[in-house]
């Protein structure tokens, strides 16, 4: 499988189009949040994580359990780290969060990608934090989670979702988009009944097409073959789990 930089697809040409207007906003009038969410396997990770390469921007993936200062550490540590790699963060909680206001105070050109935000929803301090940096200062935060991320803003602080100026709702891929994916990055010819068959299999999730196309793969090294037909494949591939 190929791996390359993000295909143009529907989600990502979406998503990309509102995050260059939240970028474009008038920062002095508007609070730099985003929010993007959607099914999981629709791809929303992998454009946080390539976005984040290409353009030099902060990524943080929240997890399960995570408290306030472990959040606000981790925050510190990343954007200290071109200049300062080794630096360790020491303080309070408060003392932190200090650091990373100045930092973002002194450059309004930072922008941080925080993914699995529907984790801060049982810890409303990480929500208060960011909602803190983002009206004291005019760095952008743009945040990605589930289905029910909008809702569950909403319903856990109101307050931060308020100040969310941007949205987008990452969609299923149509058969457009599996093709163009398929095609990009599929290192087998694939002929069109193939892809229509993954496409009705992976109900749109970039995920599935993804295990479809490395099962794909595998069967043509077996085969000794750079390209297949679905009937050269088709009681093999059927018996796959999507």
């Amino acid at each position: 499988m190929k791996t390359k930089q993000l295909i143009e697809i529907e989600n990502v040409k979406g998503a990309n189009r509102v995050l260059k207007n939240l970028l474009e906003r008038t920062r002095t009038e508007i609070v730099g949040i985003g929010l993007f969410y959607g099914k999981p396997g629709l791809g929303k990770t992998r454009w946080m994580t390539k976005t984040a390469m290409e353009n030099g921007f902060i990524y943080l993936r929240l997890e399960v359990n995570i408290t306030t200062k472990d959040f606000l550490r981790e925050l510190l540590t990343r954007l200290l780290h071109k200049t300062m790699p080794y630096y360790q963060v020491k303080g309070t909680q408060n003392e932190i969060y200090n650091q990373i206001l100045d930092i973002l105070q002194r450059d309004q050109n930072i922008t941080i990608l925080i993914d699995e935000i529907d984790y801060a929803f049982n810890n409303e301090k990480i929500l208060e934090s960011i909602r803190d940096m983002a009206d004291q200062s005019l760095a952008t935060f743009v945040l990605a989670g589930m289905e029910s991320s909008r809702e569950g803003l909403l319903k856990h602080s109101p307050h931060f979702f308020s100040r969310t100026c941007a949205t987008y709702f990452f969609r299923e891929l149509n058969l457009e988009d599996t093709e163009m994916v398929i095609r990009e990055i599929c290192e087998v010819k694939v002929c069109s009944e193939i892809i229509k068959f993954i496409y009705t299999q992976s109900n749109g999730s970039m995920r599935i097409i993804n295990k479809y196309i490395d099962a794909i793969e595998k069967i043509a090294r077996k085969m000794k073959r750079t390209e297949l037909t679905f009937s050269e494949i088709k009681d093999i591939i059927s018996k796959l789990e999507a």
